[in-house]
């Protein structure tokens, strides 16, 4: 049986245990995926004394929001790309892992994005690893990333192929932007009014990274291509079930199953 858990806060909202539930039910393996809404100091101690007891055989916990720098922390084997994004949306008793990297990579080959240029909106964790992911797009130019504030500035991945841009979120709009441009979108929902009016035009591909409340502020505003965070959530989930079930299966199979499964499980919404 996999026993896991999503940490975070807020977390109410999330599809995590719904999505996780229909990829065990794929691979035929009992489930108990649950969810605990804990701050920092509270899910560093849940995290530590669970993997302490092996007899109730925790096979690790993903992290949203604000957890995703709590595993630098803990005693844990960590990923190189992990570290490269100082983000970890996942851990186990073995390691811990980034797979919101290959989560977007996933998303960019199935959705078959080929952007010249990329803008990416905010700077925390999310848009580290969408940045990483980003060299996998040989199509990609440059890419322009804005941000709210400077504070996460010296965590962002320096390895990178393509040349990257930062600037303030103030000056997003300056820009022309066209049909191959892909904007990411990481803000949550409460920090997209400021921006709405500036892509109230765009005719290009966004994913915006949210995905509860559906269709997003920005969802509502842009005439081109939408590609929702449930995409994202589901492409990284995948490879979280493989590194806690520790079976191998075809994982873009898999995500286009379970992406599938899940929109129909939340209705015709989406």
């Amino acid at each position: 049986m996999i026993r896991a858990a999503v940490l975070g806060k807020p977390v109410h909202h999330s599809l995590s245990p719904l999505v996780h539930g229909l990829i065990y039910r794929e691979l035929d393996i009992r489930c108990e995926y649950g969810l605990f809404e804990v701050d920092v100091s509270d899910a560093e101690r849940l995290i530590r004394a669970s993997f302490s007891k092996p007899d109730e055989e925790w096979r690790g916990f993903s992290l949203t929001m604000p957890l995703k720098e709590v595993g630098f922390s803990l005693p844990f084997p960590i990923e190189d790309r992990a570290n490269e994004a100082r983000s970890i949306n996942t851990i186990t008793p073995k390691g811990s892992f980034n797979t919101d990297i290959s989560g977007f990579e996933r998303v960019f080959r199935t959705e078959g994005l080929e952007p010249t240029e990329v803008v990416i909106l905010g700077n925390g964790a999310t848009a580290r690893s969408a940045l990483i992911a980003i060299d996998s797009l040989k199509s990609v130019s440059d890419v322009t990333l804005y941000r709210r504030s400077k504070f996460h500035d010296e965590l962002l991945p320096h390895k990178r192929r393509v040349p990257l841009v930062v600037k303030s979120m103030e000056e997003f709009g300056s820009e022309e932007m066209n049909a191959m441009t892909l904007v990411i979108s990481t803000l949550p929902g409460s920090s997209q009014d400021s921006i709405t009016e500036k892509l109230s035009g765009f005719e290009g591909t966004l994913i915006d990274v949210s995905y509860a409340p559906w269709p997003s502020l920005l969802a509502n505003v842009v005439p081109g291509r939408v590609i929702s965070g449930l995409n994202l959530l589901v492409a990284q989930a995948v490879d979280q079930a493989r590194i806690f079930s520790g079976l191998p299966f075809d994982e873009d199979e898999m995500y286009r199953k379970v992406l599938s499964s899940t929109i129909a499980s939340l209705g015709s919404s989406r």
